[in-house]
């Protein structure tokens, strides 16, 4: 029976242990103090459970053991369904707080009978869901000590009126948060802008002394919804205790419902080609990643696509929401297809942002990704350059006396969503040695989406194609510590640079062999994951920065495990972070050494092997040996 503690809980873990659960484990994993728990999964509170009060007691005094709680506790739903972002079902399960042990499996057996309520029913079927089961909506429960709350409050980290990013808004009432979110209490309101502290309500109960107080915790309370909102990438509800020590402690985060769009905003746009622009005029932008690969590129004569900075500055004045995109270059309107990527600031909301445009649409991609980023900045700079088709795409790194060139067909080979072909080239492009695999599928981009073309061949380069790209390996390692460098090969065989990516120091040595991918060694159950659609569409996804919805999978962080997977999605990242990266192998068919996922399991020292005969013969469930060393998958047990 698995009863996972909170701190070992993630986003993917929602199916299984409801939204609150795995939004409080989310928050645990940002170092938040959230107060320790469990969680009691729907799947095991069934019908003959909850009628045993006995054994449920039982159960739960050895559960509060193990974890070290101590009462009172804290009670709480976690259905599917709720803290979502299009419906919260804020309210419409139960909640019991201040519960003395004696009282605990009752409570417990409240909480989880919620689910059926007329009321849930009704607001499922106000808000579109229906009820699929007949049997009410599955509710786990979790167990918490519960926070000696001086003052409970909810801090929203956008405006839910006026969809303002910029100021939050914080409720506050004395005491337990039950009066607060039950409407029983009027709150104190305060709006928290980035450099002012406003009182918006004060009720009758309140006084001076308690809003200097506030305003005394103001930076901290600022400070947790922006990590917060940062985390998730989207405004957020918080719901948090304030102890008499003025420690902040969160107890549910999720995102703010109907939120509306912000009031558009007037932007003056300065466009700029980079191969035209002075180092004056591009001033800081000058090193920036974007910027900084095409002027390293035009000082070395190596192929790389156009690009232009956009630099939008907010106009004084009333708005009609026009951001002067009809004045943009007659060559960047022109171009099939761009990327406009921000660069300064490099990140919004914690997350980078990136929108794709068809030729058609690239006056009003443009103002979008302008009025996004202008609900927070008044002046910012975007890049806009050209996505250009690659017959191929793949990635090259430098180590010691070696470069390795990974190449497959199609976009997106960093990824890990496609089969490779991998050249270990000395660094001025002699072939020392080729491995050519057979690749069944690439993805183009095509309007801004990957498009999946079917295949049956191997991607190959050209000594000639060799040689070009360990040349752009060389000049990036002029410039940066640990380059890879991505590039593209169009259909005329013309090799183009893509990116120079700067890896963290200490992301993994050279491969003693290609069938390497980090090295170690772990004993663990063999889990295969489907080889469909979701994985690697998911994975794309990381590219296009758009929904990050997390991969399906159990793996118990305390039941070691070697997963069997085809290629090293980059969704598979999900099954990792929540453990203890001893606790996990890899398997792959095949296998990108240099694609993102390789990278995050040499930097964990999760050991993983290209074994095609492993994957195919390994059983589900099979307790399985991974050693690196002797390039080993062992079947423990097998003749």
């Amino acid at each position: 029976m698995d009863i996972p503690a909170l701190r070992s809980l993630r986003a993917g873990d929602r199916a299984s242990v409801g939204g609150k659960a795995a939004g409080l484990g989310e928050l645990l994993g940002l170092g938040l103090p959230v107060p320790p728990g469990f969680v009691l999964p729907a799947a095991v509170l069934t019908r003959q459970l909850l009628e045993n009060q006995g054994a449920l007691a039982r159960m739960l005094d050895e559960l509060s053991d193990a974890h070290g709680l101590r009462p009172p506790y804290a009670v709480r739903s976690s259905a599917a369904v709720e803290d979502g972002e299009s419906a919260s079902f804020a309210g419409q399960f139960a909640t019991e707080l201040g519960v003395a042990t004696a009282d605990l499996a009752p409570a417990v057996e409240r909480c989880a009978r919620s689910g059926g309520t007329a009321g849930v029913a009704y607001y499922t079927g106000r808000m579109g869901g229906g009820n699929e089961t007949g049997g009410g909506a599955p509710v786990s429960v979790i167990v918490q000590e519960q926070v000696a709350a001086d003052l409970s409050g909810v801090l929203f980290t956008a405006d839910p009126v006026t969809g303002d990013r910029g100021s939050f808004l914080l409720d506050v009432v004395p005491g337990a948060g039950a009066a607060l979110v039950g409407g029983e209490t009027e709150p104190l309101s305060m709006r928290l802008s980035e450099d002012t502290v406003e009182t918006v309500n004060r009720p009758h109960w309140s006084d001076t002394a308690l809003e200097a107080r506030l305003l005394g915790l103001a930076g901290q309370l600022r400070a947790l919804g922006a990590a917060v909102t940062d985390h998730h990438g989207t405004p957020q509800d918080i719901e948090l205790c304030v102890t008499a020590d003025d420690t902040v402690v969160p107890v549910q985060a999720r995102p703010i419902t109907s939120l509306p769009d912000p009031a558009p905003r007037d932007f003056a746009l300065r466009c700029l080609p980079v191969s035209l622009a002075t180092r004056g005029e591009l001033a800081g932008l000058a090193g920036l990643d974007k910027v900084r690969l095409r002027l390293i590129a035009e000082e070395n004569g190596l192929e790389v696509g156009p690009a232009w900075i956009i630099r939008a500055r907010s106009d004084a004045g009333p708005s009609d929401g026009s951001s002067h995109t009809d004045d943009i270059p007659e060559a960047l309107a022109a171009t099939p297809q761009i990327s406009f990527v921000l660069q300064d600031p490099p990140r919004l909301a914690g997350s980078i942002v990136r929108r794709f445009s068809a030729v058609g649409n690239r006056s009003d991609d443009l103002d979008g990704i302008v009025q996004l980023v202008g609900s927070r900045y008044d002046e910012f700079a975007l890049i806009a350059t050209q996505v250009r088709t690659a017959e191929m795409s793949g990635v090259a790194r430098r180590f010691g006396e070696r470069v390795l060139i990974e190449v497959g067909f199609g976009a997106f080979v960093p990824k890990g969503v496609v089969t490779t072909s991998q050249y270990v080239c000395t660094p001025s492009g002699s072939v020392v040695e080729a491995e050519l695999n057979l690749q069944e599928q690439a993805f183009h981009i095509e309007d801004g989406r990957p498009k999946r073309v079917a295949l049956g061949r191997a991607p190959e380069l050209s000594d000639e194609q060799c040689a070009q790209i360990c040349r752009a390996v060389s000049v990036a390692s002029a410039h940066y510590e640990q380059p890879s460098v991505e590039f593209g090969v169009e259909a005329d065989g013309t090799v183009f640079l893509i990116d120079f990516v700067d890896e963290t120091p200490g992301a993994g040595d050279a491969p003693e062999a290609l069938g390497v991918i980090a090295p170690g060694r772990v004993r663990g159950r063999a889990v295969r994951i489907d080889d469909d659609q979701d994985l690697m569409l998911e994975s794309l996804d990381f590219h296009f920065h758009t929904d990050r919805s997390a991969v399906s999978g159990d793996l118990p962080s305390d039941d070691p495990v070697v997963v069997l997977a085809r290629l090293p999605y980059l969704s598979l990242e999900r099954l990792i972070r929540a453990r203890d990266p001893r606790s996990i192998g890899f398997v792959f068919r095949n296998c990108s050494y240099l694609s993102h996922l390789s990278i995050v399991l040499r930097e964990l020292g999760i050991p993983a092997l290209v074994d095609a005969e492993a994957f195919d013969s390994v059983e589900p469930g099979a307790m399985v040996r991974l050693d690196s060393e002797q390039r080993a998958v062992v079947v423990e047990g097998a003749a």
